[in-house]
């Protein structure tokens, strides 16, 4: 499956109306659900089960900033 734009339609209008378009909000709630997810029962999750979901959040939030920086730097 290759990705367009307007695939990513759903996540913009997400960031959109959750958070006001702001990236960096956006980022600091992947940050604090991250912090979140190593106070959860350590039984919940297998140690490689809470590394991917870790790595997942912020390789999303790595993208975004990118993103963000990008637009700054353009904009």
């Amino acid at each position: 499956m290759s990705l367009k734009v307007t695939d990513l339609h759903p996540l913009l209008s997400y960031i959109q109306e959750c958070h006001e378009g702001e990236l960096l909000h956006f980022t600091q709630s992947l940050d604090k659900t991250i912090f979140m997810l190593h106070f959860l029962s350590w039984d919940t999750f297998s140690d490689l089960e809470r590394q991917n979901c870790c790595h997942v959040l912020m390789e999303l939030k790595e993208a975004v900033m990118e993103i963000y920086i990008n637009d700054v730097k353009g904009g």
